[in-house]
C-alpha cells in the first residue's frame, strides 16, 4: 500500500493561482467611501492588495511544477510501484489492493476538476484575451497599426488594454510602454515604477491610441530590449508585420543572445500569416503564445491551456489503466518506457495473442547503427564542430623567457581585439569573435540537436526498437537464451521475438533462430531467405519450445559462428544475443573466441540483456551469478570484442544503449558548443563595455604625426653652444684691431671653392664667453679643526663623482597598445634612429675616428698614439674605434631585444583579424570597391568572410562612416552616401555581401568614377586580384587627375593575386595618390611570421644569424625591413662586446 500527499498539495495549488482572483475582488470593491475626484484612496487600496501579495499569478509551466501528475504522485509509475508481484505457472501476476485503487482514482478525479477550475479562471476576464502576462519588469508592445486600430477594432482594444492595466499590470513592479505602426514610440524613455500616477499615466497613454500607418515590429523589440533591466516582453499583435517572419525571427532571437527575457506573443484577431508569426516567434525565444478573437470573444489557442489539457489527456489515461487493472488484465499491460516518458502498449489476451498470425510489416531500407548515422548527420559531418568554425579567427598565445625579468612573460597583442579561448588541447588561443557567425553557428547547433532529439525518439517509438534497438545486417541469426533462469520471463521473451520477426526481419535477407540452454536447437541448420512463410514457421517453432537446464552460450556462438558453410564472406552478417546473465563457461574463452572469429570477418556479434525489476527468493541461482552491474559490464565487454552493440532493457525500459548514448553524447557536444558560443558573446560584450573609454583615447592617438605634436607642448630650445673660433673673435672685437698672426690665424678662410665657409655676423645677444661657460659648483664634504698655533686646518671627506663626457644608452620607452596608424607613421616614433638606438650612428662620432700620420723620419703614415689603445672595427669600409664599454653594449643589446620584442608585437597585431587581409583603416569616411568580376569567383567566398570580419572588427569598432561599391561589367553602390556604422547598417551591409555573384569583366576606371561622386574627404580601398580590362597607364593618369585637388586616398589590395603585373600595377596606383598597397595573399606566410618568433629568439640565443620574412604589402614590408636592420646591428654589437672581452681577457 502506498500513502498518497496530492490532497494537500493540490489544495496548496489552488489556492496560489485563486488568490490572484481573490485579490482583484478586493480591490474592485466600493463601499462609497472610496469615491473622491481622482480615486487617491482607490489607488492606494489596490497598490496595498499588490505589495501584500507578490507573484501570486503563475503561468501554467510554473504553476504545474507544484501540480503536475507527477509532483503530486497521481501518474503511472507511481501506480505501478504499488503493485506487489507473485510468480504464477505461466509468468507472473501482479497484485494491488481496491483501496489504492480508489484511493488513486478519487484524487485524479480531484485534479483533473483542479484543472478544469483553472482553464476557467484562465479564460476571464483579461486574462482570457492577453494570457498570464510573466515577469516584474514588462515592457508592453502594442500594435498600433491601421489595420489593428481600425475603426472597429479600437474602442474594444482600448478597453481590453485598460483591463489589462488595472488586473494585471498594476502588480508589476516597473513597466514600459511602447506602440509601433510605421514608426515607433514609447511613453516614457526608460521603464518607471508602477505607481497611482504612473497608472493614470497609462490609462491616458491607452486613450490617446490611434491608427499609425504599417507594423513595424522589430523595431519595437529591438527598443524593448534595449533597455537591460526588463525581463519580460509582452507583444501585442493585431497585423502582419512589415519584416517576414523568418527575418523578424533572427533578429529577435540574435537581440536575445545572452538575456533572460522571456517573451509572450499576443495574437489579436491575427491574420493566418501573422499567427503563424506569433507562434513561430514563441518558439524562437522559447517563450509562449495567446491567441484572441474579439469579435466572436472566443480563446482560440494558448500555451497556458495546451499544458493543461495535455495534463487532463494524462490524467485520464491513467484513470483507463486503473480500470484494466481493476478488470483483471494487469498481468496483459506491458511498459515500455523511452528516454523521457513512459508509454503502455497493452496486448489482448496472454497465449491467444501470442497464438495469433504474425502481421509483418512491409519492406523498408535497412536501418543503420547511430555511430553510421552520425557519419552523416553528427556536428563533426555537418561541420559544427565548434573549434571548426573558430580555427580560421584563432590563433595561438605566445609566451617566452624575458631575461631581464627574469621570467616567462605572455604575449598580450592581442587583448584588444580578440578574446582568450581555451581549445580541445588545452591550450589557450586569441579568438576573433565574429557575432553573426556564431549566431548562424548557435541556430545550426539547434538544428542539428533537434535532428538527435528525433533521433533518439525514433529509437524508442516502437516496442521492438526498445527491446532489439536496431537490427541492420542484411543476413541475421537470433541467439535465445531458455535457461531455466528465464522460467519465469519466457511469456515476455515470445513477446519480443514476436515483435522483432514482425517489425523487423520483413526487410533482412535471409535469417535463422538459435535457442540454447544446456542443449543447443537451431530452426535451421542455416540462415534461410525471409518470407512471410518462414517468419511464421520460425515463430510456431519458438512457441513449442521450453525454458530449461544452464546457459550454454559458447555452445550456441559456435553453432551460428561455424555451421553455415553459404556464408558469404563480405556480407555482413549479424548476430543478437538475448540473455539474462553471463555465460556457465569461462568469460575470457568465450570473448578471446568471439573476438577471433568477428576480426577477420563481416560478422558482428549484439548483446541484449534483459533483466527483472527485482529477484524473488524461490529464482534458481545460475552456475556463474553474478550481479547486475559485473553482467552488465562482461556482457559489454563481450559485445564490444564482436566489433557490436550492448543493449540492456528491464521491464520498465532501456536501462542502456550503445545506440542512444551515441546520441546523448552528441547532444551534450552540442549543448557545451553552445554554453561557450555564449561565454564568448558574454566576454565580448564585457570586454566592449570596459574598453569603451580607451577607444577613443586610440582614436585620438590614431591621428597624424604632425598634428599631434602641434597640440602638444613644446620643449624651450637651448641657445647655440659657443666654438672656440667664434669665442676668439668675440675678444678680438673687444681688445680692439689687431692685425697680429694670431688674428690672421683666426680668420683664415679657405681657398678652395667648393668649401665656402660665410664671414661670422657678430650676435649682440650673446653674454660674455665667461658667463657661457660657468660650471656648477663643485660640491664637497669637509670639516675643520684648529692646530695648537691658531692656525686652521681642513679634511676632506668626500669628493665628486667623475662625470663620464659621453651619453651612455638610454633606456626606451615603448607603447604598450597598438596605436592605429600606419608603420611609416609609427616608425617615426618608435624606430631605430628615432630611440637613439642606430649602432653606427654610437660608433661613429668624431672621437672614433681611427687617424693617421705622416711620420717625418720614416717619411710613412704612422697610427696615433691611442689607437693602440682603444680596439678598432671594420665599419661599413671605414676603421672605427670603439669607446663603448662591455656593459653599455650589454645595455644596448637589452634595450635592443625589448625593441624587437615590441616589433614582434606589432607584426602580429598587423596579421590578426581582418587585418591580414585588408590593413589596417586609419581614416573617419572609407569607400570599398570591390571587385566582382568572373576571376574572383573562387575565392568570393572568402572575400566575404574577411569583409564581414573587417565591418565587425574595424568599422563598427573604430565609428568609421562607409559604403560599398561592387563592379565587374557594371558597377553597383550598397548606400548612395556614407552611413554610420551602426549595428543595423553593418548587419544589412554584411547580407548584402553575401548575395553577390561573380561574372563580367574587371571595369576599374568605372568604379573609380562612380566613387568620386561621393565626394571628400574620403579614402577608397579598392579590393581587386589583377589589373583592369582597359588600359593601365590610363587609369593611373585618370586615378592622377580624378584625386587632384582633393583629399582624396586611394589604397589598394591584392587579393590572391598571383601575377607580378598585376601587383605593380595596383601598387603604382596607390603610390601616386599618396595611399598604401596591401597584398591579401599571404596566408601561409603570415602564419609562419606568427610562429617564428620563439624560433627567432633561440637562434639570437645560439648565435645563429636570422632574417625576418618580408612581405609586399607597405606596412608589413616597412616594419620587417627595420625588423632586419634591428638584428643586424644586434649581431654586430654581440661581436663588438666580444672583442673588448677578448682585448680586456690578453691584459
Amino acid at each position: 500500500m502506498c500513502e498518497m500527499n496530492s490532497h494537500s498539495a493540490s489544495l496548496t495549488a489552488k489556492e496560489c493561482w485563486e488568490q490572484c482572483g481573490v485579490s482583484d475582488q478586493t480591490a474592485d470593491e466600493d463601499d462609497g467611501l472610496l469615491v473622491t475626484n481622482i480615486n487617491h484612496s482607490k489607488d492606494l487600496m489596490r497598490m496595498h492588495t499588490l505589495r501584500a501579495d507578490p507573484g501570486v499569478c503563475q503561468t501554467s509551466a510554473d504553476w504545474l511544477e507544484s501540480s503536475s501528475l507527477q509532483s503530486a504522485g497521481l501518474s503511472l509509475s507511481h501506480i505501478l510501484s504499488c503493485c506487489s508481484s507473485s510468480p504464477g505457472t505461466t509468468g507472473e501476476s501482479s497484485e494491488v489492493s481496491a483501496e489504492v485503487l480508489r484511493d488513486f482514482e478519487m484524487k485524479l478525479y480531484q485534479m483533473i476538476e483542479l484543472y478544469h477550475n483553472r482553464i476557467r479562471w484562465l479564460t476571464e476576464g483579461s486574462r482570457k484575451v492577453f494570457g498570464m502576462v510573466r515577469g516584474s519588469k514588462v515592457a508592453v508592445l502594442v500594435d498600433a497599426s491601421d489595420v489593428n486600430c481600425s475603426t472597429d477594432r479600437l474602442i474594444d482594444l482600448q478597453r481590453n488594454l485598460l483591463d489589462l492595466l488595472d488586473k494585471q499590470l498594476r502588480h508589476k513592479t516597473k513597466i514600459h510602454l511602447i506602440s509601433f505602426g510605421s514608426e515607433v514610440g514609447s511613453q516614457w524613455d526608460q521603464p518607471r515604477d508602477t505607481s497611482p500616477l504612473r497608472l493614470r499615466e497609462v490609462q491616458e497613454w491607452v486613450l490617446q491610441l490611434g491608427p499609425s500607418g504599417g507594423c513595424n515590429l522589430l523595431q519595437a523589440v529591438k527598443m524593448a530590449l534595449a533597455q537591460t533591466e526588463l525581463d519580460s516582453l509582452l507583444v501585442i499583435l493585431g497585423s502582419c508585420p512589415d519584416q517576414p517572419s523568418g527575418l523578424l525571427c533572427d533578429a529577435v532571437e540574435q537581440c536575445l543572445l545572452g538575456r533572460e527575457a522571456s517573451v509572450h506573443s499576443v495574437g489579436y484577431c491575427c491574420s493566418p500569416a501573422a499567427i503563424e508569426t506569433v507562434k513561430r516567434l514563441a518558439e524562437v525565444t522559447r517563450g509562449s503564445y495567446h491567441l484572441f478573437s474579439p469579435s466572436l470573444g472566443v480563446l482560440d489557442d494558448s500555451t497556458d491551456l495546451d499544458l493543461l489539457w495535455a495534463e487532463i489527456k494524462t490524467a485520464r489515461h491513467v484513470l483507463s489503466h486503473i480500470h484494466n487493472i481493476r478488470s483483471g488484465h494487469m498481468e496483459d499491460v506491458e511498459i515500455l518506457t523511452g528516454m523521457e516518458d513512459i508509454s503502455l502498449s497493452e496486448k489482448t489476451s496472454g497465449m491467444n495473442h501470442l497464438n495469433a498470425p504474425l502481421h509483418i510489416q512491409p519492406k523498408v531500407l535497412l536501418p543503420v547503427t547511430s555511430v553510421e548515422w552520425l557519419k552523416t548527420h553528427g556536428l563533426k559531418a555537418q561541420k559544427l564542430g565548434l573549434y571548426q568554425v573558430l580555427a580560421p579567427n584563432a590563433y595561438s598565445s605566445l609566451k617566452e623567457f624575458v631575461p631581464v625579468l627574469g621570467k616567462t612573460v605572455r604575449a598580450t597583442v592581442h587583448e584588444r581585439a580578440m578574446v582568450p579561448f581555451e581549445w580541445h588541447d588545452g591550450t589557450v588561443k586569441n579568438v576573433h569573435v565574429d557575432l553573426p557567425l556564431l549566431f548562424q553557428y548557435q541556430k545550426q547547433l539547434q538544428s542539428a540537436t533537434r535532428e538527435l532529439e528525433r533521433r533518439v525518439l525514433w529509437l524508442s517509438s516502437t516496442g521492438s526498437r526498445q527491446i532489439w534497438g536496431t537490427v541492420c545486417e542484411p543476413r541475421v541469426q537470433i541467439l535465445v537464451d531458455a535457461s531455466s533462469m528465464n522460467d519465469r520471463h519466457w511469456l515476455h521473451i515470445l513477446h519480443s521475438l514476436r515483435l522483432l520477426l514482425e517489425e523487423h526481419l520483413g526487410s533482412q535477407h535471409s535469417f535463422n533462430v538459435i535457442v540454447f540452454g544446456t542443449e543447443v536447437a537451431s530452426w535451421r541448420e542455416y540462415p534461410v531467405p525471409v518470407s512471410p512463410k518462414n517468419l511464421q514457421e520460425a515463430w510456431q517453432w519458438l512457441q513449442g519450445r521450453q525454458s530449461a537446464g544452464g546457459r550454454n552460450t559458447l555452445g550456441a556462438l559456435r553453432l551460428a559462428l561455424e555451421g553455415d558453410p553459404h556464408r558469404a564472406p563480405a556480407v555482413p552478417h549479424g548476430l543478437y544475443l538475448f540473455t539474462s546473465g553471463v555465460p556457465d563457461q569461462d568469460m575470457a574463452a568465450v570473448s578471446a573466441y568471439v573476438s577471433e572469429c568477428c576480426s577477420t570477418s563481416e560478422v558482428r556479434l549484439h548483446l541484449c540483456l534483459f533483466t527483472a525489476d527485482m529477484d524473488t527468493p524461490s529464482d534458481p541461482l545460475p552456475p556463474r551469478h553474478a550481479t547486475r552491474t559485473d553482467t552488465a559490464q562482461v556482457l559489454r565487454q563481450l559485445a564490444h570484442a564482436g566489433k557490436g552493440r550492448f543493449h540492456w532493457i528491464s521491464q520498465t525500459g532501456i536501462v542502456e544503449s550503445d545506440d542512444v548514448s551515441a546520441l546523448i553524447g552528441e547532444m551534450e557536444k552540442a549543448a557545451r558548443y553552445w554554453q561557450k558560443c555564449s561565454q564568448l558573446v558574454d566576454s565580448l560584450a564585457q570586454r566592449a563595455s570596459i574598453r569603451a573609454p580607451v577607444a577613443g583615447q586610440a582614436r585620438a592617438g590614431s591621428a597624424p604625426v604632425g598634428r599631434a605634436q602641434t597640440g602638444g607642448r613644446q620643449e624651450k630650445l637651448p641657445p647655440p653652444r659657443p666654438t672656440i673660433l667664434t669665442l676668439t673673435r668675440l675678444s678680438n672685437r673687444d681688445k680692439g684691431p689687431d692685425r697680429g698672426s694670431l688674428q690672421r690665424t683666426i680668420t683664415w678662410r679657405p681657398t678652395s671653392a667648393k668649401a665656402v665657409i660665410p664671414p661670422a655676423k657678430p650676435v649682440n645677444g650673446w653674454k660674455p664667453a665667461e658667463n657661457d661657460l660657468r660650471r656648477k659648483k663643485i660640491k664637497t664634504s669637509q670639516s675643520c679643526f684648529f692646530l695648537e698655533d691658531g692656525s686652521m686646518g681642513m679634511v676632506f671627506k668626500a669628493y665628486p663623482k667623475a662625470r663620464s663626457i659621453r651619453n651612455g644608452i638610454t633606456t626606451v620607452k615603448l607603447p604598450k597598445r597598438e596605436e592605429i596608424c600606419s608603420t611609416k607613421q609609427w616608425l617615426k616614433r618608435y624606430g631605430i634612429r628615432s630611440l637613439r638606438l642606430d649602432l653606427h650612428k654610437l660608433i661613429s662620432g668624431p672621437d672614433c675616428v681611427h687617424h693617421k700620420r705622416l711620420v717625418p723620419d720614416s717619411q710613412q703614415k704612422g697610427s696615433a698614439k691611442y689607437c693602440a689603445i682603444l680596439p678598432s672595427v671594420e665599419l661599413n669600409g671605414r676603421v672605427r674605434h670603439l669607446q663603448l664599454t662591455p656593459t653599455e653594449l650589454s645595455q644596448y643589446l637589452t634595450e635592443a631585444r625589448r625593441l624587437l620584442q615590441r616589433y614582434c608585437h606589432r607584426m602580429q597585431w598587423l596579421l590578426s583579424g581582418s587585418r591580414r587581409a585588408f590593413g589596417t583603416v586609419l581614416e573617419s569616411s572609407v569607400c570599398f570597391l570591390l571587385d566582382v568580376s568572373g576571376s574572383m569567383a573562387p575565392n568570393l567566398s572568402e572575400l566575404k568572410r574577411e569583409l564581414a570580419s573587417l565591418i565587425w572588427e574595424q568599422l563598427h569598432g573604430q565609428r568609421v562612416r562607409f559604403t560599398l561599391l561592387v563592379f565587374s561589367g557594371d558597377v553597383r553602390s550598397w548606400r548612395p552616401e556614407l552611413v554610420e556604422p551602426t549595428e543595423e547598417a553593418c548587419r544589412q551591409a554584411v547580407q548584402w555581401l553575401s548575395q553577390l555573384t561573380c561574372h563580367g569583366g574587371t571595369h576599374t576606371l568605372e568604379a573609380l568614377q562612380a566613387a568620386c561622386g561621393l565626394g571628400a574627404p574620403l579614402a577608397w580601398y579598392l579590393i581587386s586580384d589583377g589589373r583592369p580590362d582597359s588600359s593601365c597607364s590610363l587609369v593611373l593618369r585618370e586615378a592622377e587627375r580624378l584625386t587632384a585637388g582633393k583629399d582624396i586616398t586611394i589604397h589598394t589590395i591584392a587579393f590572391h593575386c598571383r601575377d607580378r603585373a598585376d601587383k605593380e600595377f595596383l601598387k603604382k596606383l596607390a603610390h601616386k595618390t599618396g595611399g598604401r598597397f596591401h597584398c591579401a595573399q599571404e596566408d601561409g606566410k603570415a602564419v609562419d611570421a606568427l610562429a617564428s618568433r620563439e624560433q627567432w629568439e633561440s637562434k639570437l640565443n645560439d648565435g645563429q644569424e636570422r632574417t625576418v620574412l618580408l612581405f609586399e604589402g607597405d606596412d608589413l614590408r616597412r616594419l620587417g625591413e627595420e625588423m632586419n636592420k634591428l638584428v643586424q646591428f644586434q649581431r654586430e654589437a654581440g661581436g663588438f662586446r666580444d672583442v673588448l672581452l677578448e682585448k680586456k681577457d690578453h691584459e
